[in-house]
């Protein structure tokens, strides 16, 4: 069996989709999260160059989020017997059903913070706080999912399966708050950003600084985390979010 480690072919596919569904050019859809775009007519000089050097920056993080997410994807379709109900229906359903712009990464977040299990993207739903719609399409593949693991896979599949469920299953209920409150910042602070000011585009200092202004009484107080924690908290989160350091 050959392992698979691109996705560019499946998120191409799905891009064209898009356009196809919108009747919009494909770089119409913002498929890459905030993407930050600039008419180059309107700019100054210098201002062209800060906002080359700034979407550089915006680019490499970017691309660690993409990377990572190709990273568990593959090692999750790698690990999927052939008999499987997700890999029998090809890699682009799969890649339509678990990527982030169909899933919600705070979920998986929740479930696998160092994004090392190799099923976390198949189960965060499941153990996300409002858990599966029921009448989604990733409900309907995951569910035939388990019916096939419970009619008889191969053995080392299901105890592979069950260690990871039971992993997942321990992470929600310990899960890292400080990087769940990162990431519900982040989308906060780019939906309610002046559009084309970058000084107001989520990274790790205003995302901070939005923390500790809040009063949660679900975590400890933030204030107290050390610049260290803070930094390694935030260097978690761009696994899930494109941050720029």
């Amino acid at each position: 069996m050959i392992e698979k480690k691109s996705w560019d072919q499946e998120r191409k596919a799905m891009q064209d989709m898009h356009r196809e569904l919108t009747g919009g050019d494909r770089d119409a859809w913002n498929y890459r999260m905030y993407e930050p775009v600039s008419v180059p007519d309107t700019l100054s000089p210098e201002g062209s160059e800060k906002f080359s050097d700034y979407k550089e920056k915006w680019e490499k993080a970017n691309h660690c989020v993409e990377s990572n997410e190709d990273r568990m994807l593959s090692a999750c379709w790698n690990n999927l017997p052939e008999s499987s109900p997700l890999r029998i229906a090809g890699t682009n359903q799969f890649y339509m059903m678990w990527t982030r712009q169909t899933r919600n990464r705070r979920a998986l977040a929740t479930i696998d913070a160092n994004c090392e299990i190799i099923h976390s993207i198949i189960l965060a739903d499941h153990f996300n706080e409002t858990g599966f719609d029921p009448k989604s399409e990733r409900f309907l593949v995951y569910k035939e999912h388990v019916i096939w693991l419970m009619r008889g896979a191969e053995p080392h599949y299901v105890e592979n399966w069950s260690r990871d469920y039971i992993k997942c299953k321990n992470n929600a209920r310990n899960s890292d708050k400080i990087l769940l409150e990162i990431i519900s910042a982040y989308d906060f602070l780019s939906a309610n950003r002046i559009e084309n000011d970058r000084t107001q585009e989520p990274n790790p200092i205003n995302i901070r600084d939005y923390i500790c202004d809040q009063t949660n009484d679900r975590l400890d107080d933030p204030q107290l985390l050390s610049d260290a924690l803070w930094e390694e908290k935030m260097r978690t989160a761009s696994m899930f979010i494109p941050l720029i350091f």
